[in-house]
């Protein structure tokens, strides 16, 4: 993996592309076609700290973290895009946002609808 970036980088087309795409200037519109990953966890190996990726086949991968974007943390969405010269990947920190207020509420609805038995086992 040879691109990474935590903003929101201007993109050039792909050369297969070149002439017939204009560059695209936000990372909503860069994320828009490219793959999702998300970060399940960041371990210590004796190769040295890796990123647990979950792919979007709900397979996982660890990566080297020397090989994805600075500040990378758990739960972090990623965009990631193929080009011929490796991976572009970045940090999507909106949807991340999203995704975690989302998840918030999911376990806030489920704590208040009492998911819980009075022996503190989670019903699900």
């Amino acid at each position: 993996m040879k691109h990474s970036s935590r903003s929101a980088p201007t993109t050039a087309p792909l050369p297969d592309q070149a002439g017939s795409a204009e560059p695209q200037s936000s990372a909503s519109a860069a994320a828009a076609s490219a793959e999702r990953w998300t970060v399940d966890g960041i371990e210590e190996t004796p190769q040295g700290r890796v990123a647990r990726i979950e792919l979007p086949d709900g397979k996982t991968r660890d990566i080297p973290l020397a090989e994805l974007p600075e500040g990378l943390q758990e739960g972090d969405l990623l965009a990631v895009e193929h080009h011929p010269d490796g991976l572009k990947v970045t940090i999507l920190p909106e949807e991340t946002s999203a995704a975690r207020q989302q998840a918030q509420s999911r376990l806030d609805a489920l704590n208040a609808a009492g998911a819980t038995s009075p022996d503190k086992e989670i019903t699900l």
